[in-house]
């Protein structure tokens, strides 16, 4: 493959992680540690649980 298409490649990779929130546990652990260094980080099991739990308790503008 060529760099060019790698790189598209990867750029497809990000935007999909973006959208469909995969990456929210990545950006968790990085504000976990630049904000509370050797603080305790819940799993991404933990994570992924007290998200949905967070977003039952705290409806937005959402479809359902």
């Amino acid at each position: 493959m060529t760099a060019r298409v790698r790189h598209g490649f990867g750029r497809l990779a990000w935007y999909l992680r973006e959208v469909s929130g995969e990456s929210a546990y990545d950006r968790y652990c990085e504000h976990q540690e630049r904000h509370h260094p050797g603080g305790a980080q819940m799993t991404r099991a933990e994570f992924w649980r007290w998200r949905m739990d967070e977003r039952d308790r705290n409806p937005r503008a959402r479809c359902c």
